[in-house]
């Protein structure tokens, strides 16, 4: 891909070789238009969740980055992964669009990165969707029953 880049002589694209949770020291807020997530690690263990790319902690760094309505590209071969990913993105300031469990159903969809044309290839599925960053405030904690009591009296 970054070859292909580079000999379109394309200005608006930037590949990242870094911690995703450094992206805010990389970019300006509202710089970027669009993010790709391809087929990165899917951390199955569930004491290791906050590690995943589509875990709250880096949706915060994303929308910090991106442009209002602007979008993650999300792919990967890990149904586990895609399925927690689906429930956990919209919950934080995201719609879901293109989400499909097949991408590939009907032959191959547009330029895929070498592990995707490896799976492809092996007859395995690609799961995608398209989350577009929306306008959103976190909602405010609500009191524990012990708070409430207190600002009761």
């Amino acid at each position: 891909a970054m070859e292909k880049a580079r000999d379109a002589a394309l200005r608006n694209v930037w590949f990242v070789d870094g911690d995703a949770a450094l992206l805010p020291d990389m970019f300006a807020d509202g710089e970027i238009d669009r993010l790709y997530i391809n087929f990165c690690d899917p951390w199955p263990r569930k004491k290791n969740a906050k590690r995943r790319l589509t875990y709250h902690t880096f949706l915060e760094k994303y929308k910090k980055v991106l442009k209002l309505g602007g979008q993650i590209h999300f792919k990967t071969d890990n149904d586990p992964l895609f399925l927690w990913s689906i429930e956990e993105i919209p919950q934080f300031g995201f719609t879901l669009s293109e989400v499909t469990d097949d991408l590939h159903a009907n032959g191959a969809v547009g330029v895929m990165t070498d592990y995707e044309a490896k799976f492809y290839a092996e007859g395995k599925n690609i799961n995608r969707c398209v989350a577009t960053m929306q306008p959103w405030e976190e909602p405010e904690e609500e009191d524990t029953p012990e708070e409430a009591d207190e600002t009761a009296e």
